[in-house]
């Protein structure tokens, strides 16, 4: 029996944890400083963030609750890639029916999103990421997406920086330029993801309009920080990007890690498509279980909310 799988999807991994299999070393309540461990690349088995499910046995009709945590230890309300990697290995482990693109109901902190597995074989899923909610600073909603300029501590074009707030599942921050890189992403995304704007702290995607159907776009997380890829916020991404018209409904996003396929329906409904892989199976070393199990005595639950 192993004590987790790892899967990767645009270079975005996490640890799956199965609590259906067994005693996992997390115990029932993953504490942060548990999860931190597991997920560090060093001292642990290593990873962006963990997936911990399914928490009940899956059937056919009823949504399959989900709890995802990023590698800090806090635990997030929604992860497009994870999402796909989590539909995968229920698809593989538990409902084999699955396989053959039935849709079904994985239910997160973040809301429940409808998944159809397009092509088991190649790792293709498509998953219903919801309404996208476009907010002010105070949360409330609102009709502009133009954007407002947000004060930064920099100079020239970096003194203030339009922005566009949403929340899908997760708050994220769109900012669109004319050229985008990595150096970009370091410079501003901290900057922005913790604004004081953000008393909580926002997801920030940099984005340039390459046509009317493709974007790229280069992700800060308020968590993780720069990563090479992240499904959600290419759907913010491209939620923005289309209801400023600078694209259609159908919207290839590319990004360090990979590409992926978003769509807005007429009712403003955002999907996502992509692939996922598996990479591993692992059993941890007793140590580790024991240095986990001392840290989960030691630590309460998670509390704060992240990407």
């Amino acid at each position: 029996m192993v004590d987790f799988v790892k899967y990767q999807a645009l270079g975005n991994d996490y640890l799956l944890v199965d609590p259906r299999c067994g005693d996992t070393a997390l115990g029932p309540e993953p504490a942060p400083e548990a999860v931190r461990l597991l997920c560090d690349r060093h001292y642990g088995a290593g990873a962006d963030g963990l997936l911990l499910g399914p928490l009940e046995p899956p059937e056919p009709d009823t949504p399959v609750a989900l709890r995802i945590f990023n590698a800090d230890g806090s635990e997030c309300g929604m992860s497009g890639n994870g999402l796909r990697m989590f539909a995968l290995y229920l698809a593989e482990h538990h409902l084999e029916q699955w396989r053959a693109g039935r849709p079904f109901t994985i239910r997160t902190r973040g809301g429940d999103a409808e998944v159809r597995i397009v092509d088991f074989a190649d790792g293709l899923v498509r998953v219903g990421m919801g309404l996208p909610r476009f907010t002010t600073v105070e949360g409330d909603e609102y009709i502009g997406i133009g954007g407002v300029a947000v004060p930064l501590a920099g100079e020239g074009r970096d003194a203030a920086v339009t922005v566009t707030d949403l929340h899908l599942g997760v708050p994220h921050t769109v900012v669109f330029r004319d050229r985008i890189d990595g150096e970009l992403a370091q410079r501003l995304g901290p900057a922005l993801a913790w604004h004081s704007r953000y008393p909580d702290g926002t997801n920030v995607e940099f984005v340039r309009v390459h046509d009317d159907h493709t974007l790229d776009a280069v992700v800060w997380e308020r968590a993780a920080g720069h990563v090479p890829a992240s499904g959600s916020g290419a759907c913010a991404a491209a939620a923005v990007a289309h209801a400023r018209g600078f694209v259609g409904r159908d919207v290839r996003v590319r990004m360090p890690g990979g590409e992926v396929q978003v769509s807005v329906a007429r009712d403003g409904q955002v999907s996502l498509t992509g692939t996922a892989r598996e990479v591993m199976r692992g059993v941890l070393s007793p140590s580790l279980r024991t240095e986990l199990a001392a840290r989960r005595a030691a630590s309460g639950p998670s509390g704060r909310e992240g990407t």
